[in-house]
């Protein structure tokens, strides 16, 4: 009895999601989902070369609320990429040098981010002349790596080329997915909302790959 128990028991077959492809397929989506809503409500806090106190402090609630987001979305875009390199595997070397530019673009992205937050916290100081002068430093640091994140567009692409070779998507989900690597693009032009459509681009052409993650146990 004992051993038939153990038989069934060892041989009974597995039911629900591997949690690593339900990870996968939430990244995915939100990712790319609240790094531009955080790109989307984050307020102009220059004017000119010096912080705009006037914003900062008139619209801190709006500033906290996208430095959350975007802290809360950088987990969720490093698991998103390492999910599209894991389906592009079969291009190895494409899709590892697509997601080591990704995680370096990623990681400068972030300290970026970290090191604007100052300025938020500068609401409801009366004395701003120091102030000022630290937000001018912060703002060209002599940190060469913050300057690496256009490298998450090249990661983009990258991975999608090799999304695309491997055969883990069609040839409009590959450009969808590399065309959805241009947040930096929003970033550097500082058109916020440049980052909605390009997110919207970004998850469409997962698609295929979200619901292969969620019907698919060998992923």
């Amino acid at each position: 009895m004992n051993t038939l128990s153990a038989t069934t028991a060892g041989t009974a077959p597995r039911t629900g999601r591997p949690m690593g492809s339900l990870l996968a397929a939430i990244s995915l989506v939100l990712g790319p989902a609240l790094i531009a809503l955080a790109l989307a409500t984050l307020p102009d806090l220059w004017n000119g070369a010096l912080p705009d106190h006037h914003v900062i402090d008139t619209r801190h609630g709006q500033a906290m609320l996208s430095f959350n987001l975007a802290a809360a979305s950088f987990p969720f875009m490093f698991g998103s990429a390492a999910a599209l390199a894991v389906a592009a595997r079969r291009s190895r070397r494409l899709a590892g040098t697509g997601l080591a530019c990704s995680f370096l673009g990623l990681t400068a992205m972030l300290a970026n981010a970290m090191l604007s937050m100052p300025l938020v916290l500068m609401n409801g100081i009366a004395d701003q002349g120091g102030l000022d002068r630290l937000a001018t430093r912060l703002d060209s640091p002599p940190l060469a790596p913050l300057a690496l994140f256009p490298l998450y567009f090249a990661g983009a692409i990258l991975l999608a080329v090799a999304l695309w070779r491997s055969g883990a998507v069609s040839g409009w989900a590959a450009i969808a997915i590399g065309v959805g690597g241009m947040f930096p693009v929003a970033m550097v032009t500082g058109v916020g909302a440049l980052a909605l459509p390009i997110a919207a681009v970004r998850i469409a052409g997962s698609v295929p790959l979200i619901k292969r993650l969620l019907t698919t146990r060998d992923v």
